[in-house]
């Protein structure tokens, strides 16, 4: 009876073990209830071998009805997980979804204001929608960059995009070689147009015009450039006593007796009426003059009596045996010492009969002496036009190296910056026989009044009717 008991048991441990490894897809009993998925798989196996060890029939079948419940459980967590993995693939697929429509709006944001802004800049850079009449003042100083360029420009509604100014000026290589200066400017110019017009002296608009008048030296030239803020006093001296301009001007290079003089460039700052910017160059500056100055006297030819054709004063210097320094220098006595042009041509003729007489220690066919030294009175306190220009500690000693006084014949330079009048003089003076020549001063009812004299005896009486001696 017990080997039958086992036998069966052992049978029914057999089948619960062939259903358990059994394909799962097989339908449950009816009336099977489905334990809660929390039941563990330990809490089963101690049921079951409890059981096993009492050898009842009843356990076994609850054993049976277990084993049957377990493959169920296991479907059932499949399902859920087939679930939940739909729910996410869909869930996953909705959110690309969502993402490609928020980043396709936000591709065409960014694109529709990229493109707007383009547009603005590209309007700003071709000038569309600028102002046709309006012009702004602006200013450059020589330390601005492209950055303080570009505000400024900004600032007065010149431009309306700084970054694309900017990018335009990179790219185009313009961010240096602005102007210093004042510029009026329109207000409709397109990039391109607007660097041009503000790199361009043409443009600038703080012009000075000078006039500077026959007789004028270098301070005098010097103070009025200073006052109309051209340039520096001091650095005007200085550069006129330099060298920088002997390699484009020759009569400059020529100049053999530099250390003798007070200004190398003295003479030959031709008088004249002239424009310049403020805060210009000094090299420009002084072109300015010296090229004039070899315009009048080097190119520019006219008609002349002794002549066959036309020509320039430095070849009617050269006619009459002088140098165009002696004449220049010749030619700054003359306008320091005349009264008017007339004059210029008297006083011409005198000094060139005092000059005649070096090679005859100074007496003239008279038989008088000591006209090799000219005597002028211009010539005593130079570079300094009178003797209350010469500074105090010196002022009661002072002898200058240009006294025609002291010294005989030409000064070593210039004194002044003569004018075409008396360089025409100093080459064609009047054939007289005077030494000497005085003035009676002009009054507010008299001009000045000029005498000449071939003796010193005519000469003291010239001065009693000029008012000089009593």
């Amino acid at each position: 009876m017990n080997d039958e008991i086992e036998k069966k048991r052992q049978e029914k441990v057999a089948n619960f073990k062939i259903n358990f490894n059994a394909d799962n897809d097989f339908d449950l009993p009816e009336n099977t209830d489905i334990t809660s998925s929390s039941q563990s798989s330990e809490s089963d196996g101690a049921v079951f071998e409890s059981n096993t060890e009492l050898g009842k029939t009843s356990d076994i079948s609850s054993g049976e009805e277990n084993a049957a419940a377990y493959p169920s459980d296991r479907r059932s967590r499949r399902k859920r997980h087939r679930l939940a993995n739909k729910r996410r693939r869909m869930k996953a697929k909705s959110n690309r979804v969502i993402f490609n429509v928020v980043w396709t709006v936000m591709i065409i944001t960014v694109s529709i204001l990229f493109g707007e802004y383009l547009m603005v800049g590209i309007n700003d850079l071709l000038a569309v929608g600028r102002e046709e009449e309006k012009q702004v003042s602006v200013t450059l100083s020589k330390t601005d960059d492209i950055d303080k360029i570009t505000d400024m420009l900004y600032e007065n509604g010149i431009i309306k995009n700084k970054l694309f100014f900017k990018l335009y000026a990179t790219v185009t290589k313009s961010t240096h070689g602005f102007t210093a200066g004042t510029f009026e400017v329109p207000t409709n110019k397109d990039y391109q147009a607007l660097i041009n017009y503000l790199q361009s002296d043409m443009n600038r608009t703080d012009i000075v015009t000078i006039r500077f008048t026959e007789g004028m030296n270098v301070h005098d030239y010097a103070k009025l450039l200073a006052e109309k803020e051209v340039c520096n006093y001091e650095d005007f001296l200085e550069v006129c006593n330099s060298s920088e301009f002997d390699e484009d001007y020759d009569f400059i290079k020529s100049i053999a007796n530099t250390k003798d003089r007070y200004y190398k460039l003295e003479g030959y700052l031709f008088p004249d009426t002239y424009d310049f910017y403020v805060g210009e160059d000094l090299d420009s500056v002084v072109r300015k003059f010296l090229a004039n100055y070899r315009r009048k006297v080097y190119q520019t030819k006219s008609r002349v009596d002794g002549f066959e054709k036309k020509v320039t004063i430095a070849q009617r210097a050269e006619a009459i045996g002088m140098s165009m320094e002696d004449v220049l220098t010749l030619a700054s006595l003359i306008q320091a010492e005349a009264a008017d042009e007339h004059d210029m041509y008297m006083i011409s003729s005198v000094l060139h009969n005092r000059l005649s007489t070096l090679d005859n220690d100074g007496v003239s066919w008279y038989g008088e002496s000591g006209f090799s030294k000219l005597q002028l009175d211009s010539t005593l306190f130079y570079p300094y036009t009178t003797q209350a220009e010469v500074p105090v500690s010196i002022r009661n000693t002072y002898v200058s190296k240009y006294s025609t006084y002291d010294y005989e014949g030409l000064p070593a330079g210039p004194i002044c910056n003569p004018g075409l009048a008396a360089i025409e003089a100093a080459v064609s003076p009047n054939d007289t026989n005077y030494f000497y020549f005085c003035h009676k001063a002009a009054t507010d009812d008299e001009d000045a009044v000029a005498y000449y004299a071939s003796t010193l005896n005519e000469h003291i009486n010239n001065q009693y009717a000029a008012g000089l001696l009593s």
